[in-house]
C-alpha cells in the first residue's frame, strides 16, 4: 500500500484560534438555535478582541510618541 509521506497538515502557531474555529465551521449547517447564538457571539467576540487589540496598539504608540516629545523638549534646554 502506498501512504503519503506527510499525513499531517502543517500548523502555523501564529494563527488565531477564532479564525481556525470559523474555518472549521464554514461547511457545517447549524440546526440548533443555541449553537447558532454561540457562533454569532463567538464572531462578535473575535471582532471585539481585534478592535481592542488595535486600540491598545494605538495607545502604546501614542504613549511612546508622547515620551519622545517630552524627552526632546527636556534635551532642548
Amino acid at each position: 500500500m502506498a501512504t503519503p509521506k506527510n499525513d499531517k497538515t502543517p500548523v502555523d502557531e501564529n494563527v488565531d484560534d477564532s479564525a481556525a474555529y470559523e474555518m472549521s465551521q464554514r461547511g457545517s449547517q447549524i440546526d440548533d438555535p443555541l449553537e447558532a447564538i454561540k457562533a454569532m457571539r463567538l464572531g462578535q467576540l473575535s471582532v471585539c478582541r481585534l478592535k481592542t487589540e488595535h486600540e491598545m496598539q494605538a495607545m502604546v504608540s501614542k504613549a511612546t510618541s508622547t515620551k519622545t516629545v517630552r524627552h526632546n523638549a527636556k534635551t532642548d534646554d
